[in-house]
């Protein structure tokens, strides 16, 4: 009897450090539902820019050399803040989360792959 509870403590305890270490609990971000959400009026389906955005300045993001000049720190500084030299730019700091706003600087690098 003592042996079935050792057992039964030592899976339950195992089971525990198991799923605690995994991302079982963790949510993907939808990257294509933010972009539709947040990005796309300007920046279009395709990442070139729609009429009004690119009338704001934004970059096309399929263009490779503008991506190659650009890090990964500098799309989720712009996401976050904003864009000094862009006051057309919004800031979704406020409005993303933290992973959320890390998954779109990816999700931005797509555009030219």
């Amino acid at each position: 009897m003592l042996r079935s509870k050792i057992i039964v403590c030592f899976l339950f305890v195992g089971s525990f450090f198991l799923l605690s270490n995994s991302n079982i609990f963790a949510y993907s971000v939808d990257t294509d539902q933010i972009y539709i959400n947040t990005c796309e009026m300007c920046h279009g389906p395709d990442g070139k820019g729609t009429k009004q955005g690119i009338g704001f300045g934004v970059p096309d993001f399929t263009d490779a050399e503008w991506q190659s000049s650009k890090t990964d720190e500098e799309f989720v500084n712009s996401i976050t803040n904003g864009k000094e030299d862009n006051p057309d730019y919004l800031p979704f700091g406020g409005i993303l989360a933290e992973d959320e706003i890390v998954a779109m600087a990816s999700h931005v690098r797509k555009f030219v792959q």
